[in-house]
């Protein structure tokens, strides 16, 4: 376990961080929302090694992390709503629902769809400036259990599975919002940090529903 400055994280934690992912590992790390539980996300074999971590079901979905607007447009097809979306949100706690451009199997893409977010946290912009994939967003906790605010407690719940735990104290703040952007009029699948009146207020309430 490393602490880390969540706002100024180690440049050096970031570097081990970033070679435990790379070689296939999992990682705990800050995200501007909650902690999340991260796996290179190119590989379907540390998918299911995440999911079988958090005992998650492979046909429920799990977004991802990518770096930028370049990045995301490589995966999902960003229509004009999920672009305004992205121009006035992103970085931030927002996950699109997109339709997919690659043909993966669940649980990165599920009924031609796929979920990314891009972070404001500089944890993960750090990792994601060291590796040349996406990681998986996907909340460090047990499938369908409450989200945990410590490490510390993380570590007594996941133990040694855990490569590396980048501790930067408790955290409180709101899940991100969903919003699905693969529908006309789009659909608030969940709202979170960023509220429904915002992203009515960014695209006109008779293309939210």
């Amino acid at each position: 376990m490393l602490t880390i400055d969540g706002a100024s994280p180690d440049p050096v934690a970031l570097d081990q961080a970033a070679r435990a992912l790379s070689n296939g590992e999992l990682v705990v790390a800050p995200t501007e929302t909650r902690y999340g539980l991260l796996a290179r996300a190119d590989r379907q074999e540390y998918i299911e090694k995440l999911y079988g971590l958090k005992r998650r079901d492979l046909r429920q979905a799990t977004a991802l992390f990518v770096r930028d607007l370049a990045d995301a447009e490589k995966l999902g097809r960003l229509t004009a709503a999920a672009k305004a979306l992205y121009e006035k949100f992103l970085p931030g706690p927002l996950t699109l629902i997109l339709r997919a451009v690659p043909d993966w199997p669940p649980p990165r893409v599920v009924d031609g769809k796929i979920g990314l977010r891009c972070s404001s946290a500089a944890t993960i912009r750090g990792l994601l400036d060291r590796l040349s994939m996406p990681l998986t967003a996907t909340s460090a906790n047990i499938s369908g259990e409450s989200d945990v605010e410590s490490v510390k407690t993380l570590a007594t719940v996941f133990g040694d599975r855990i490569a590396l735990y980048l501790d930067a104290g408790p955290l409180v703040g709101a899940v991100s919002t969903v919003v699905d952007c693969s529908t006309d009029p789009v659909r608030i699948l969940r709202e979170g940090a960023i509220s429904r009146e915002q992203i009515e207020q960014t695209l006109g309430k008779l293309n939210v529903r």
